[in-house]
């Protein structure tokens, strides 16, 4: 087998290491980049200056038709490409297009503010990128990562020359809109996204004054480094709207604060894929729905982690992480059941049926109605079910004074205790209404609870989070998790208005959420009311996915984000060849596997890890996420350091003529 790795050592080392780490809440270490100096003037221009009106119709669901671009390579664009082998070390070629400068220049807005963002950013992670100017210069340009900085308007010769590079094996970077107008300004639709980007553009965000948020899919080849689900605010400036985008793979949507807006419009916002050009090159593309205008005033954070991962994988250089759920499931999903009346056989029965496509959930319930039903609780835990605190009765704890507080969840504790319910070490609580603040949550960290629920605005993501323990707490205690709600329950959406249709939204919004890669916290209430059929609908659902996701109760998630916070994931350089490393710490094996996702230089690579020492554990399996990515299994690890060489090889390709 060839060794293909050594390529990558003097990007991996001078760029890719400026990413490494992760803050307590999973982004990346990163600095913001320097103030960009020059013009942002936010002068209101006309809707249409980019896009002409009635181009996308007021729904965002659908866009006319694009008029057919020939993307077909120019014979001398044909003549210039054959037998080009493409450079020895990859570089970013950041082009200015002087069409689309001018066309800038018309409408009130920085014309080199896009420029200058990408070279402020190039600079500060140590990427080899050159600026270079006019056609001419970009049809010499050696493959590498072509930058395309929302070039609105573009020759016939700028696309054609940006055909030869990605027909030369190129990768390219696109964001907002490119070549929709030609050197003239004259509007010429999507046609060349489409051809030469093989993007579709069917919409934008123009109609929806409240779709401003961009929610990230976790673990993706190129957004690995943001929370699963992580909410990014854009700007809404007027005239400069995200566009809605259909390509070969999404990696982010275009949504509303608490992502509930969904029905039948393309949400996604950023897209990537690979394609095979004409010559038999293959090709890389990443098609970013924003523009750099909007990029300035987002979280600089999570916008250079998202240009760094992009970049990098354009690259082809190999990246590897600690996967948010065991090996090799993209999700977790959690029924929780908020019982504020007495659990009864009516209870037992939605158990049934849940166990059925092998879920077991988490009761939540007050003491004083526990009290009336222990026999069914302590039968729920038998068959699997989990149990924890709600509260002593129905009120919400936010607002009430500390020794309230403390008297309410010293009093829960005691009449479960008095009714005979044990609830084991994982203590869980789950506040009525999710009323509850800092005051509760400090008492729940003192006294040792295991995980507390909550609502979706204590954290931008859909992952949980670790808190430390309060000072004097036991200092060996382990932290606090924080398992946010951030998705509707089924009765949530369906007791108001049409139950048919608040079905349709919230199995919409599951299959939305099941995307971005994070806990899914499915809520129900005791004594549902949901009939056979609405049921059959729900569990169907999970059912389908069932490969997919962690069915898990709460408790148990919450165990494996403290197992999983004993593990670091590290690759790196060593003697010429990259070298994964896999750190467990404490003093017991992992109950569960955990996941260790590679990306593949190429699509459909396999890849070998040759364990260095005796002591490392066996490979158990490794399985496909999709073409660009696996998944390893690393089985039930030992305490300590474990170490392998990576090796990809190609796959094999056969061309079908």
């Amino acid at each position: 087998m060839k060794n293909r790795t050594g390529w990558v050592c003097g990007l991996l080392l001078s760029s890719a290491l400026a990413l490494q780490g992760c803050a307590a809440d999973g982004v990346p270490k990163v600095q913001p980049i320097e103030e960009v100096h020059g013009s942002t003037s936010t002068k209101p221009v006309n809707d249409d200056i980019f896009i002409p009106s009635g181009v996308f119709p007021s729904t965002g669901e659908k866009a006319q038709p694009p008029v057919a671009y020939d993307n077909q390579l120019s014979d001398a664009a044909k003549a210039s490409t054959v037998g080009s082998a493409g450079p020895l070390m990859p570089s970013v070629w950041l082009y200015v297009s002087l069409s689309s400068q001018a066309f800038l220049n018309g409408t009130e807005l920085d014309s080199g503010v896009n420029t200058r963002v990408w070279e402020t950013f190039l600079r500060k992670y140590g990427f080899p990128f050159k600026t270079i100017i006019g056609p001419e210069k970009l049809e010499n340009s050696a493959p590498g990562v072509l930058v395309l900085p929302s070039l609105v308007a573009l020759s016939e010769r700028e696309k054609q020359a940006i055909m030869k590079f990605r027909a030369q094996g190129g990768s390219v970077l696109s964001t907002w809109l490119t070549g929709v107008r030609d050197e003239h300004g004259v509007w010429q639709g999507f046609a060349f996204m489409k051809a030469g980007l093989n993007v579709d553009v069917v919409g934008d965000t123009q109609a929806e004054e409240e779709e401003h948020f961009m929610m990230a899919y976790g673990d993706s080849p190129v957004l690995h480094s943001l929370l699963a689900g992580q909410r990014i605010w854009l700007e809404r400036l007027k005239g400069v709207y995200p566009l809605r985008l259909q390509g070969q793979q999404a990696a982010a949507q275009i949504m509303d604060w608490p992502r509930l807006s969904i029905g039948k419009k393309v949400n996604a916002t950023l897209v990537f894929g690979e394609h095979r050009q004409p010559t038999g090159m293959l090709s890389r593309s990443v098609v970013m729905g924003y523009p750099e205008r909007l990029w300035l005033s987002a979280d600089p954070k999570a916008m250079e982690a998202i240009a760094h991962n992009s970049l990098t994988w354009l690259f082809r250089q190999p990246d590897a992480r600690l996967a948010a759920w065991p090996h090799a499931y993209s999700n977790a999903l959690s029924i929780a059941v908020v019982a504020p009346e007495v659990i009864d056989d009516f209870d037992l029965a939605f158990a049934e049926r849940i166990e059925e496509i092998g879920v077991k959930a988490t009761y939540y319930s007050l003491s004083v109605k526990a009290a009336k039903s222990p026999s069914i609780l302590k039968k729920l835990q038998e068959q699997g079910h989990e149990l924890g605190y709600m509260a002593d009765y129905f009120e919400g704890f936010q607002g009430q004074p500390a020794d309230k507080q403390a008297n309410r969840l010293k009093l829960m504790k005691q009449e479960f205790a008095q009714a005979g319910l044990v609830i084991g070490d994982t203590i869980g609580f789950y506040a009525p209404m999710e009323a509850q603040d800092k005051i509760t949550e400090g008492l729940l960290n003192q006294q040792g609870f295991t995980y507390f629920v909550t609502f979706m605005d204590k954290t931008d993501g859909r992952l949980p989070v670790l808190l430390p323990r309060a000072p004097g707490v036991d200092s060996t205690s382990q932290p606090l998790v924080m398992l946010p709600r951030t998705q509707s329950g089924p009765e949530d959406l369906m007791i108001e208005g049409d139950p048919d249709e608040g079905l349709k939204k919230y199995l919409a919004e599951f299959e939305s959420a099941l995307a971005m890669g994070g806990l899914l916290f499915v809520r129900f209430p005791n004594q549902t009311l949901l009939d056979d059929e609405q049921l059959d609908a729900i569990l169907g659902q999970m059912k389908t996915h069932a490969k997919r996701l962690w069915m898990a109760p709460n408790g148990a998630v919450a165990r494996w984000w403290l197992e999983r916070n004993r593990v670091s994931v590290q690759m790196d350089m060593a003697n010429g060849a990259l070298r994964l490393s896999v750190t467990v710490a404490g003093n017991t094996p992992l109950s569960l596997p955990p996941s260790v996702t590679v990306n593949l230089p190429y699509a459909n690579d396999s890849l070998k890890l040759v364990p260095i020492g005796p002591q490392e554990a066996t490979l158990i399996n490794m399985v496909a996420l999709d073409p660009w990515r696996v998944a390893v299994s690393l089985g039930q690890l030992a305490p300590g350091t474990h170490r392998w060489k990576m090796q990809f090889e190609r796959a094999v390709l056969i061309n079908k003529r």
